[in-house]
C-alpha cells in the first residue's frame, strides 16, 4: 500500500512539473507561443527575450516553486530519499515535457537548480558560481551543460548518498536527453542542415542551428 502510495506521489510530481507557466506567461501577456519563436524552449529564458525581464524573472521563481513544492510534501510526509529523489526526476520530466503542451517544455535550469539547492547545496554553491560568470559572459546555455555533468562528479567526489547520486546522474541524462531533442519548429526551414552541426548547436548552445546565409 505504501508502494502504491509513493507511484501516485511521483505521477503528481510530473503533472506538478508540467505546469507551463512560461507558455501562460507567452499567450496571457503577449498573445505569443513560446513553443515557436525565440529559442522554442517555455522556460524563463525565453519568456524574458520574447515577452519581458519581469515576466521572465516571475516565471523564473514558479518554475523553482515547482520543485520546492514537491519536495517540500515529500519531505513534510517523511518520504525515503530514494523516493524523494524519483519525485525530483518527475518534476524535471514534467517540466521538460509537459503534457499540457504537447510534450513541448523548457530546458528544466530552475527545476533542476531548486532539486540540487535541496539535495546537494555545498555543491550547487560552486555551480553559482560558475552561473554568475555564465551570466556575465552571456554564455549561460552553454555552462549549464557542463554543471550537468560536474554535479554527479563532485556527489562523487564528496560522496553524497546514493539517492542524490542516483539523481545527480538522472538529472544530467534528462537534461541532455531535453537538448538533444531540442526545438525544429524554430530552426532552419526549407534547406538541408548537416546533421552534425544541428546536434553540437543543440547540445553546445541548446538551440537550434541557424544557416547565416539568406
Amino acid at each position: 500500500m505504501r508502494f502504491v502510495g509513493y507511484v501516485i506521489s511521483i505521477v503528481i510530481s510530473y503533472i506538478v512539473g508540467s505546469i507551463p507557466f512560461a507558455y501562460i506567461a507567452g499567450e496571457m501577456i503577449s498573445r505569443k507561443d513560446l513553443r515557436k519563436i525565440g529559442s522554442g524552449n517555455l522556460g524563463a529564458s525565453n519568456v524574458t527575450k520574447e515577452v519581458g525581464k519581469l515576466a521572465g524573472v516571475v516565471v523564473f521563481f514558479l518554475d523553482c516553486a515547482k520543485m520546492g513544492l514537491v519536495l517540500s510534501v515529500f519531505r513534510i510526509l517523511g518520504f525515503p530519499l530514494m523516493v524523494q529523489s524519483l519525485g525530483a526526476l518527475a518534476v524535471i520530466v514534467g517540466h521538460n515535457w509537459s503534457i499540457f503542451t504537447k510534450f513541448k517544455g523548457g530546458r528544466g535550469m530552475a527545476v533542476t537548480l531548486t532539486a540540487f539547492l535541496i539535495f546537494l547545496p555545498w555543491e550547487s554553491f560552486i555551480v553559482l558560481g560558475i552561473y554568475l560568470y555564465a551570466v556575465l559572459t552571456r554564455t549561460l546555455a552553454m555552462y549549464y551543460g557542463f554543471s550537468l555533468i560536474i554535479w554527479p562528479v563532485m556527489a562523487l567526489l564528496r560522496p553524497e548518498p546514493f539517492p542524490w547520486i542516483f539523481f545527480s546522474f538522472g538529472a544530467m541524462v534528462l537534461g541532455f536527453a531535453r537538448r538533444l531533442k531540442g526545438s525544429p519548429e524554430v530552426g532552419s526551414e526549407n534547406m538541408y542542415v548537416p546533421k552534425k552541426k544541428v546536434i553540437i548547436s543543440r547540445l553546445i548552445d541548446d538551440r537550434e542551428y541557424r544557416s547565416q546565409c539568406g
